[in-house]
């Protein structure tokens, strides 16, 4: 997951070093992430995914560091596969 994650900050963002380069805590914003990156990233993965983060997730916090983004999305898959179980 974390490889995939680093792909598409890599893809979708201009931080001011490369996302293998980052420790998982690293703070993204203090890196160069703009909103609008942030978005571009969040969508990327939905699709890379086939998941859709719940709308609690979606704000700052989400995107701080690519362990808050791996939290997000593990919280996804896991509404996800509790809503096709039901």
């Amino acid at each position: 997951m974390f490889a995939i994650i680093r792909r598409v900050i890599d893809q979708e963002a201009r931080l001011a070093v490369p996302a293998a380069d980052l420790t998982p805590g690293a703070d993204l914003y203090k890196l160069g992430l703009t909103p609008y990156s942030a978005v571009r990233i969040l969508l990327a993965l939905e699709r890379e995914f086939e998941v859709e983060l719940p709308r609690g997730l979606l704000k700052r916090e989400t995107m701080q560091s690519i362990d808050a983004v791996a939290r997000a999305l593990h919280i996804a898959m896991s509404a996800n596969g509790a809503r096709s179980a039901a």
